[in-house]
């Protein structure tokens, strides 16, 4: 499962960052090891099965843009490269003929070992859940993404997504009364949390 609350999102120190820029392989693999559940999450959610490939572009752009990054900056680190995933999704889609969103049926399945009925179930929610995100328009599947799989607050969303903290809010309103609309059977907000 890809989901990143705020509390299990290890703070990424000023010197790991450093190390980082001066091309410490080390500090860059320890930077991958804290984002890539969020930024994979990011991915999933806007690209569908492309999300690996997608993850893997926003390191590389990442790493060469790395050495401009400002420690201490406006931005965290974090913010920073959920903005580089954000903007390659977005341009990876003006980019391809429109056509649905789809998971690898590896994705969709996220526990398929025989087990208590109630295991199967939420599988099978889960994948309602993940198919209905992936039908709602790029800029609320971004912020579902953001807020409920990544555990990124209002303002850290608004800046990634560059627009108002008030736009954020609206837009997740907007996207969890879809969800809730799509799912009338399922407490669609609860099983985000296990779906990213």
């Amino acid at each position: 499962m890809y989901v990143v609350t705020v509390a299990q999102r290890d703070p990424i120190s000023d010197l790991t960052l450093a190390s980082a820029c001066r091309g410490d392989a080390g500090a860059q693999l320890r930077l991958i090891q804290q984002t890539q559940q969020a930024v994979y999450a990011l991915c999933v959610a806007l690209s569908g099965n492309e999300a690996e490939d997608l993850t893997q572009e926003t390191y590389m752009r990442a790493f060469a843009a790395l050495p401009r990054f400002v420690v201490g900056g406006r931005a965290s680190f974090l913010t920073w490269l959920l903005t580089i995933a954000r903007r390659l999704c977005r341009d990876h889609a003006r980019g391809r003929a429109r056509r649905p969103l789809v998971l690898d049926s590896d994705a969709d399945a996220m526990t398929t070992a025989p087990g208590p009925a109630a295991q199967l179930a939420s599988a099978r929610a889960a994948a309602r859940v993940r198919a209905a995100v992936l039908e709602l328009d790029a800029d609320k599947r971004a912020v579902i993404a953001l807020h409920e799989w990544a555990g990124m607050d209002y303002e850290e969303i608004a800046a990634i997504e560059e627009i108002a903290v008030g736009t954020v809010r609206s837009r997740l309103a907007r996207a969890r009364h879809e969800l809730r609309e799509r799912l009338p059977d399922l407490a669609a907000l609860e099983d985000l949390q296990d779906v990213g």
